[in-house]
């Protein structure tokens, strides 16, 4: 793990427009993340946009500190359609500096206000922290949350996804969001070729996912685009050579 160094953004835009992904908008209240998942999609944007996809993506991220106002004002603008906006696409937005900032929190509330709907996908249990917001926006407008859990493989967990809290602590968040009555699932993703994709592997996943009461679940493959491509090869030459 790096160790990361936090700056602070100043956005131009909050809600960005997104095509060809299921959904109309993103937002993302930080840049880059401290999870340093080493089979993070969201490297290849950072590479992109001529940022490190590599150690960079984890060791410097970006506060957009502006974020929280400059969505109020998005979201009060008569042309806003109250679309579902997809949270935390490209970086989580429960990452540890969430604790300071309080970005993520600050934006449900605005959420909450304008009564948007809203899909939040995050590897962090400091979700729970939000609670209150997530059950006052879930009574005015659609509210899923997503956690990330693509296995329950603790060795596996614990070299892929260093800078996460383990899974079986998402999933008790989850069962504690759930119990509040706000509608919580499972991402399985991604699903790692020769490191969790045996029938075993995958079931415990599923079974660990309907006994902490997912309301969903789905599932996918590792995608290799340039950025992600290269940090993720260099992780499997490193702990895994045979599966190069």
């Amino acid at each position: 793990m790096p160790r990361s160094e936090y700056f602070e953004i100043v956005a131009k835009s909050a809600l960005n427009r997104v095509q060809h992904m299921g959904f109309n908008w993103s937002l993302n209240p930080y840049q880059g993340c401290f999870h340093s998942c080493v089979y993070c999609f969201a490297r290849a944007h950072a590479k992109l946009a001529d940022r490190d996809p590599g150690i960079g993506f984890s060791a410097r991220v970006g506060v957009k500190v502006n974020l929280p106002d400059l969505l109020r004002r998005e979201l009060s603008s008569r042309s806003w359609k109250r679309d579902t906006v997809a949270f935390g696409t490209a970086t989580d937005p429960y990452q540890p500096i969430e604790g300071t900032y309080k970005l993520t929190r600050r934006c449900l509330e605005a959420f909450r206000d304008f009564r948007t709907p809203i899909g939040l996908i995050t590897k962090g249990t400091m979700v729970l922290r939000d609670i209150d917001v997530l059950g006052e926006l879930s009574r005015r407008a659609k509210t899923t949350v997503c956690f990330s859990i693509p296995t329950v493989d603790e060795t596996v967990w614990s070299k892929t996804e260093p800078g996460t809290p383990p899974p079986r602590k998402r999933l008790r968040v989850l069962k504690a969001l759930v119990d509040a009555g706000i509608e919580a699932g499972v991402g399985m993703a991604p699903v790692l070729p020769g490191l969790s994709d045996s029938p075993k592997q995958l079931e415990a996943t599923v079974a660990a996912a309907a006994e902490a009461g997912a309301c969903f679940l789905w599932a996918n493959i590792v995608y290799l685009k340039p950025g992600t491509k290269e940090h993720f090869m260099e992780f499997l030459g490193r702990e895994y050579p045979h599966l190069l």
